[in-house]
């Protein structure tokens, strides 16, 4: 009779795990939001914006696609003392997991996936959004592209790097490109690093040597680099007022294709439930039409990220970037990631060309900055 007992105890369990699963996914399809801890940004209800945490995320947000980096934002946070919605300290994992949720701009996830409708469309909740859907797939996009894993010494490889993985110190690291001319008439092109000198304060950029894949016969200064650059990316912004024009941003050229695509599996499945199309025509056709499907939708997601970020950057105040350039970040200055996806919006890369033997006096002439094409 225990062991009975036992039996009937996990069947009531297994029965209320599946009431329970089964009552999730039905509020979800409704839209409605879940309980537990209270998501920030939103008040107790869960669907009015918090007039306080909603501006905050919402900056967040925008200044990701911008290009700070997720540990820059939450040392800001941090030295604020901005708490999460159960009194903690922010960090960079809860803060990308904020930003990662879908709730950010309306949509339903479940089970990490997105809850979509009979359509394939994405189940928009009850909830006061802080971003727009393509602002929201623009930061989607961004982290998927930088999701990678760990390796250890030894090759053990080890869990999922956060996206903001690689903090650089230094403005310029890997963009800088070494422009001597080997013996052999090639130009060494190897990605200048940074290194400090007991006689100098200032740190250095160096091409590696020849054992790290560089020549090891380019150095300069860094602070007159870091300035001389800063400006030429300044002086550009303020010419042009911005790298990117909103006026280029276009409708998807293969949305009727993704439309039609839709339509065609509709009319093939009424087809099939009116009993004028055989299982084996329909089950044969159905993969084929839900992976075009698929695709189609993953990529108008990409096409709506990559116009949200040229939206972003279009909307950049100039003066207001050079004011902050060379503030300290405490102050308010922009932070050294917010600094680097400037510079990287404006160039593919900077060429040091050499300036001889010995310490010679700083000449900008031999930096020849590759501007990006608008």
């Amino acid at each position: 009779m225990g062991l009975f007992g036992v039996v009937i105890s996990k069947m009531e369990v297994r029965k209320m795990q599946r009431r329970m699963r089964s009552s999730h996914r039905a509020r979800a399809e409704r839209g409605e939001p879940v309980g537990g801890t209270r998501p920030f940004g939103w008040q107790a209800d869960r669907l009015t914006l918090d007039a306080d945490e909603a501006p905050l995320l919402r900056q967040a947000a925008i200044d990701f696609i911008r290009g700070r980096s997720i540990h820059s934002i939450v040392v800001e946070w941090q030295r604020r003392e901005i708490m999460t919605s159960r009194g903690n300290l922010w960090t960079s994992r809860s803060l990308r997991l904020a930003l990662d949720n879908p709730r950010m701009c309306g949509w339903r996830q479940l089970g990490g996936e997105l809850v979509r409708d009979t359509n394939g469309d994405p189940v928009v909740g009850r909830w006061e959004p802080v971003i727009t859907p393509d602002q929201w797939l623009a930061i989607k996009a961004i982290m998927d592209a930088r999701r990678g894993r760990q390796v250890y010494p030894g090759g053990k490889i080890g869990d999922i790097r956060p996206p903001d993985f690689t903090e650089y110190r230094y403005l310029l690291t890997g963009i800088l490109r070494c422009g001597r001319v080997k013996p052999d008439g090639a130009t060494c092109n190897a990605s200048m690093r940074v290194t400090h000198q007991r006689d100098c304060k200032q740190h250095i950029y160096v091409c590696p040597d020849k054992t790290q894949g560089g020549c090891g016969g380019v150095g300069r200064r860094g602070d007159l680099v870091d300035f001389f650059i800063s400006e030429l990316v300044l002086t550009k912004m303020e010419e042009e007022a911005t790298f990117t024009s909103s006026d280029t941003v276009t409708a998807w050229p293969r949305e009727q294709e993704y439309q039609d695509a839709r339509n065609r599996l509709e009319a093939l499945t009424q087809q099939w439930e009116a009993g004028q199309v055989t299982n084996d025509h329909y089950f044969r056709l159905l993969p084929r039409l839900e992976k075009s499907i698929a695709d189609l939708r993953a990529e108008s997601a990409r096409f709506k990220a990559s116009n949200e970020r040229r939206q972003a950057r279009a909307t950049k105040d100039t003066a207001e970037i050079r004011k902050r350039w060379y503030m300290p970040e405490e102050e308010g200055g922009l932070a050294l990631s917010q600094k680097r996806g400037h510079v990287k919006e404006a160039l593919h890369a900077v060429v040091v060309h050499p300036a001889g033997k010995g310490r010679k006096k700083f000449d900008p002439n031999l930096l020849v900055p590759i501007w990006r094409e608008e």
